[in-house]
């Protein structure tokens, strides 16, 4: 998870929720390792940008020395897990040589999407922020320690 808050959000009957590591098809939890998902959760932060090969490699792995083939990789569990064509794609579309891009309409199911005055904030059009209040217990004398572990 990169230093923003975690991300919580709706498309195509799936719900990607960051903040309990979890992709869910209607009722449905599906399986991803855990790079995959992180990789999902890095492009569905950015809908529609493209994400270069190199920000998915630093985001995801931090700065250890891998090839591009272990994105590859997660890329086609993305896929299989969102039932997703690379040829005719839905969700996540390769932009050749150069990276992906989260193509998804979020919160397409509009009575799907939390509104912003229920505690929630708003990351993106129609995209939410886990509220994190619930998550983590205050803890006392020990912020700037928290915030360096957060944003690690």
């Amino acid at each position: 998870m990169s230093g923003t808050r975690p991300l919580l959000t709706r498309f195509a009957g799936f719900e990607l929720d960051e903040a309990n590591a979890r992709l869910t098809h209607g009722t449905r939890a599906l399986e991803l390792p855990p790079r995959a998902f992180s990789v999902l959760c890095e492009l569905a932060r950015r809908p529609g940008q493209l994400v270069t090969k190199e920000a998915l490699l630093d985001a995801v792995w931090g700065h250890r020395h891998v090839g591009e083939s272990v994105l590859k990789s997660a890329i086609s569990q993305l896929r299989a897990a969102l039932d997703d064509d690379a040829k005719e794609p839905k969700f996540i579309e390769t932009a050749s040589r150069r990276g992906y891009r989260f193509i998804a309409a979020a919160g397409s199911d509009p009575t799907s999407v939390p509104r912003a005055d229920n505690g929630l904030e708003t990351v993106a059009v129609r995209m939410v922020a886990a509220d994190r209040s619930s998550a983590v217990p205050p803890m006392i004398g020990r912020v700037a320690a928290m915030s360096r572990l957060h944003a690690a």
